[in-house]
């Protein structure tokens, strides 16, 4: 179970990097986009070390910045780090309390160190902030899985099933 929480966590960096370079690309701000995309292409190519060293540098730079929290507490995630980077998430929060992608990534932590409960708040949390989120309804199915709560987590992941589809048949119909 943990091995998968690893890869679902940086598919959803993976996602979230993509949302962050258009993102950034309407604000112009290619600096600091740049510096964010080599950080999360470090951190997919499991260069979590060097991402890691490269976001430290950038938040130099960059002290206020979200998204750059947001790669840092998911790189120390990748790394074990768990409690540095349930501190980060929560930095990042308090800069961006409405990002229910932030709240998925810091239930993922908490889960994978046995806080069941601060881990279920947080999947229902950005349950509540993004309902179209499918990561957060499949990040909580695990964790019911975990709980015995199998019919809420069958439930979980047909909400999840049908919100992935309804991405994919948008991003199909945007793309003629």
């Amino acid at each position: 179970m943990r091995k998968f929480i690893v890869i679902l966590g940086l598919v959803i960096g993976l996602i979230y990097n993509f949302n962050l370079q258009a993102y950034c690309s309407n604000n112009n701000d290619a600096a600091r986009l740049q510096t964010i995309s080599s950080i999360g292409t470090l951190a997919n190519s499991h260069k979590n070390e060097e991402a890691l060293a490269k976001c430290n540098e950038a938040l130099k730079l960059y002290p206020e910045d979200v998204e750059l929290y947001y790669w840092k507490a998911t790189i120390e995630f990748n790394l074990e780090e768990y409690e540095q980077a349930l501190k980060d998430y929560d930095k990042a929060i308090a800069m961006k309390p409405d990002a229910s992608d932030i709240y998925v990534m810091r239930g993922m932590v908490k889960s994978v160190i046995g806080d069941r409960d601060g881990a279920m708040a947080d999947y229902n949390h950005a349950i509540k902030l993004n309902p179209k989120d499918s990561s957060a309804y499949t990040m909580r199915a695990c964790l019911k899985v975990d709980l015995g709560d199998l019919q809420g987590a069958n439930d979980d992941l047909e909400i999840s099933n049908k919100l992935f589809d309804e991405m994919e048949k948008q991003s199909k119909t945007t793309s003629h």
